[in-house]
């Protein structure tokens, strides 16, 4: 008796299993690997399929690459690449291109694995050679259009550049005191001394004695106190100026003339 049970109980095990093997959903998405491009060739007697737009942050690009037409169908060869990990259909990222419902296009559905992807990178540098050729003389091309542009820079700074303007001539240099004081002695001589003459005369030899005196630095009114002070140049000073202020003075023409003398040499130094 115990054998018997046993017998259905088994029976109704492989039942079960025919049973939920027959029954079961059979799952037919095709697993691909992230970002690599993947092909899908769809026949569609519908209306004409174009890409739907694209949004942001989609899970799968696509483009239609080629459409073959026949007289009751349309051929679409179609590219597609998946971003991330999931299940999707081709079919969710197609529109009609007039805007219809497309009504019997064939669910094309894949899964996005990254399991795939994982040594994609490897692989693809084990098989492809990665550099980067730059042709047509790019840099025997540059290195010209570099001289170009500074040549041309050259050009710009230096062609028919306005010349600085030339100085102004100076005209012959101011006349010495020696020289004027010669002047002074020659017209005092000749008698031609005026009262303008005269003026002029008293502060060239005013300054005559700040040379002598090393008085330059000092103020006008302390040099001409050191002049009257000092045993060198207070007599002549005492003469000089009583001879152009006075005018019934009684120091004659000659001893001025002996007072501007020395001062009529140039001074060497």
């Amino acid at each position: 008796m115990k054998r018997k049970h046993a017998l259905w109980f088994a029976a109704f095990i492989a039942c079960a299993v025919v049973v939920y093997i027959a029954t079961r959903t059979k799952d037919d998405s095709l697993r691909v690997p992230l970002g690599v491009e993947q092909a899908a060739i769809v026949t569609y007697s519908g209306p004409l399929l174009a890409v739907a737009p694209y949004k942001w942050g989609v899970a799968v690009n696509v483009r239609i690459a080629e459409v073959t037409e026949k007289p009751d169908r349309r051929i679409y060869d179609l590219r597609y690449i998946v971003n991330r990990a999931g299940t999707f259909d081709l079919k969710d990222y197609l529109d009609a291109d007039d805007g219809s419902t497309l009504e019997g296009l064939p669910a094309f559905k894949f899964e996005g694995d990254p399991k795939l992807s994982k040594n994609l990178d490897t692989r693809i540098q084990e098989t492809e050679e990665i550099r980067v050729d730059v042709g047509g003389r790019y840099y025997e091309s540059m290195a010209m259009l570099t001289l170009l542009w500074i040549g041309w820079l050259l050009l710009l700074i230096f062609w028919k550049r306005p010349k600085p303007p030339v100085a102004p001539d100076a005209g012959p240099p101011p006349p010495t005191l020696a020289e004027m004081m010669r002047s002074f002695l020659a017209q005092l001589e000749a008698g031609t001394l005026n009262a303008d003459a005269k003026a002029k005369m008293e502060m060239v030899m005013l300054q005559c004695w700040r040379n002598e005196l090393a008085l330059n630095a000092e103020p006008m009114h302390t040099s001409l106190d050191q002049i009257a002070s000092n045993s060198s140049t207070s007599e002549a000073l005492k003469k000089l100026q009583h001879w152009l202020h006075h005018p019934s003075s009684s120091v004659p023409s000659a001893e001025i003339a002996a007072v501007i003398k020395p001062y009529t040499l140039e001074v060497t130094s």
